[in-house]
This record gives C-alpha cells, structure tokens and sequence, in this order.
C-alpha cells in the first residue's frame, strides 16, 4: 500500500554505508537461483580467460617484444604526440583481436541463444569499430595530458597530469549524452503519456531540474531493462530504455526516482574529489615504478628516452590499471553507499516499498543477473547485491511503520504494457 506521509521527513532507515544483512533464499526459489548460477557461470569463465590472455599479451609485448620502443623506431621523426596516437592505436587492434571473440560469443552466441542479446551482425561489428576509436579518443585524452605534463613539470607532473584527467571526466559527464552516447543509440524525446507525465511529476517532485525525457532504443541490442538520468545543466535529461517501459508505471516509478535520487542528492560531484585523489596517485606510482631506469630498461626504453617518450606508452598503459584496480576498490565502496543512498531516496520520495521491493524480481528476470558474485566480484561491485536490496526495501518499511507487501518468490510477471512508451520519430 502506498502512502506519501513519509516523503522527506528524514526517516529511520538501515545504514547506508554498510551491508544490509540479506539471504538470496528469501526472495528466491532454489531452482531459480540455480539457473541464474548455471547462466552466470560460463560468462565468468569467458571473462576469466580473456582478462588472463590479456594479461599475458601484454606482459609479452611489453617486457618480452618491446613493442614500444620498436614502434616509435619505426616512426622515426614523427612528433610525440603522434607517435602516441599511432602505438596506442596498434595496441588497441592486439587487443580487439583478443577482445573480440570472446565477445562475439557472449552477445551473439550465448545471450542470442538465451533470448537476451537482439543484436545482428552489423550492429555488433558497428559497436567494434566505435568502441575502437572511442578507446583512442580517450586514452589521447587521458595520456597526453600526462605527458605534456612530463615535459612540462618534470617533477610534479603526476599532480597536474592527474588533475586534468579529473578535469577532462568532467568535461566528458557533460558532453556525453550529446556527443558520445548518440553514436551507440538513438534517442528520441518520449511522447506524451502516462510515463512522461509521471517522470516529470516526479523530478519536480523530487527538486530536480531535467531538460527533456528520451528513449533509448536498447532493444537493437538487448533484452535488459534500465533507465537513468544523465548530463549537467542544459545537457542533464532522464534517458528510458524501450526495454523498461513495458514495466507497471509504480515499479518503473521506483527506478527514475532513485536515479533523480543521485541527482538530488550531488553524487557525481561528491565523487569527484575521489578522483582527484585516484588519478594523481595513480600517474604518481607510474612515476616511481614504471620511471624507475631499471623498470624502463626491462620494457627496451633506454637513455636518452625516459618516461616521457613515446617508447614507453606501452609501460605507462599498463602501469596505469596496477595502482586503479586498488584505488578502484574505494571508489566502488562509494559507489555502493551512493546507490543506498538514492534507493532510500526513492524510498522516502514515494512511501511504496512494496513496489520497490517488487521491481527486482521483474529486473532479475529481464537482466538475468547474478545474485551471486564471488567475494572479489562484491569488492569490485558498483552496487549492492539484489537480495540485499530488496531487504533494505522490507527493513525501511518496518522501521517507519509503512504497510508492505513482499512479492512472492519466484513471483516474477510477464510485462506489462504501459501507455505511453513509444518515441516521436
């Protein structure tokens, strides 16, 4: 039963920044969790061998070919810069070769087979070649800056480096939902309708100011369901999978209103000065480790080239994901308060845990996803786990005395058409 006297009054709630205590068997019959654990499975074994064959790649090509050093041989006078751009770009097709087949059977083998990938041929080898040269737009982006920063401030160059790399993902928050995302998706403003209506009920609602809502055609690709807010100022607007919007309008409710809740509540500037503190320390370790002589020689970068010269993008690339898988572990701890934080924002901003509690089972249906991670995979996560979520949703409820009825296990219904949830276009 819904009921809006809870909305903003700063209710009780379990902490956010901690696990909510929670078993998978209460929200989920045995047999389910064994198809999803039978699903998940061969994907992380995939993932396990590519990362593993990876790895090794590029140890060899590092420390075992000289691939840096050999390569910008080659380029001979060419201007560091370019240089840069033309190894990475050959490092990034050694990759794709690896990348590649593994995800070719997870999309169009695997997930095809299990009815979630939509993807055809052409779509998937577009996704490639984007993909391809967004990673060299972006490693541009993020290492020249660095270098340039090496030339320039010898010694403190790992703080400026790191600083604009902080500067450029802000950049990049604003710009994506006009320059990036469009080259993957198409996006249309939704019609008007109960959904669209709803949405902006809702941002006015919760205080947050939106430019528009589109539709994003995620059903070219996938079966899986989502929706978010993203951008700043005039760029900021709430994006609705096609996937999502055959959900009931109160559970569909519950997603925006958590999304606006990150909104609302400033998460994306709050974790900016963990990158402010993530890069730096990162580019600083690639100063003491992969600057150290001994380091450069084992990798063929021999005097007079030092860190700074182009020979050594090969080491400075894969120094750079040592000290960010560490740093990473932080930020992913953030990340999972945040998400509690914007789930008891869509709590208190609706008063309906039972809808709440209720649209999980309908995303772990649509999402196939994986109710069990291993403790590493919890570590790495950006997000707290399905059951504990749905606990956090039944905790809430009994702490502010809110009526709530738990879905059933196993309670997982067909789709639901809603008005509204076609796109002009």
């Amino acid at each position: 039963m819904a009921t809006t006297d809870v909305t903003r009054r700063g209710s009780r709630h379990p902490g956010v920044g901690n696990r909510t205590p929670s078993r998978n068997e209460d929200f989920f019959e045995e047999q389910e969790l064994k198809e999803l654990r039978d699903y998940v499975a061969p994907i992380r074994t995939a993932r396990r061998v590519r990362l593993t064959l990876t790895t090794l790649v590029e140890l060899w090509l590092v420390f075992g070919f000289d691939i840096g050093p050999k390569l910008s041989e080659e380029l001979g006078d060419m201007g560091w810069f370019l240089q840069l751009l033309v190894i990475m770009a050959v490092l990034e097709v050694v990759f794709l070769a690896i990348r590649a087949p593994f995800g070719y059977w997870v999309t169009m083998v695997y997930e095809k087979k299990a009815g979630h990938s939509t993807s055809t041929i052409g779509t998937w080898i577009k996704d490639q070649g984007l993909e391809y040269l967004l990673s060299i737009f972006v490693g541009a982006l993020l290492m020249g800056p660095a270098f340039a920063a090496i030339h320039a401030f010898p010694d403190t160059w790992w703080l400026v480096g790191g600083l604009a790399i902080v500067a450029f993902l802000i950049v990049v928050q604003f710009l994506a939902p006009v320059l990036i995302m469009p080259r993957f998706n198409k996006f249309t403003p939704l019609e008007p309708g109960p959904i669209r209506s709803r949405i902006e009920e809702l941002a006015e609602k919760s205080g947050v100011k939106i430019q528009g809502v589109y539709l994003m055609d995620a059903s070219k690709r996938t079966t899986r369901a989502n929706a978010g807010v993203t951008g700043f100022g005039k760029t900021k607007r709430v994006i609705v999978n096609d996937t999502i919007c055959q959900f009931p309008l109160e559970e569909l409710s519950q997603v925006i209103a958590h999304e606006l809740g990150h909104y609302r509540l400033n998460h994306i500037p709050k974790s900016f000065p963990v990158s402010a503190l993530q890069f730096p320390l990162t580019l600083l370790f690639i100063d003491l480790v992969a600057g150290n002589e001994t380091v450069l020689r084992w990798a063929g970068v021999l005097p007079p080239a030092d860190l700074g010269h182009p020979a050594s993008v090969p080491l400075f690339g894969f120094a750079f994901g040592i000290p960010l898988a560490i740093t990473g572990l932080a930020d992913a701890w953030l990340s999972r308060k945040h998400e509690r934080e914007a789930d008891l924002e869509a709590l208190e901003l609706l008063g309906d845990p039972t809808s709440f509690v209720g649209v999980w089972p309908r995303i772990v249906l649509a999402d196939k996803a994986n109710l069990e991670p291993t403790p590493w995979e919890k570590l790495k996560s950006t997000h707290p786990e399905i059951a504990e979520r749905m606990q956090f949703g039944l905790d809430w409820a009994e702490m502010n005395d809110v009526s709530v009825t738990p879905p059933a296990k196993r309670s997982v219904p067909e789709p639901v058409l809603t008005e509204g949830s076609t796109a002009k276009g």
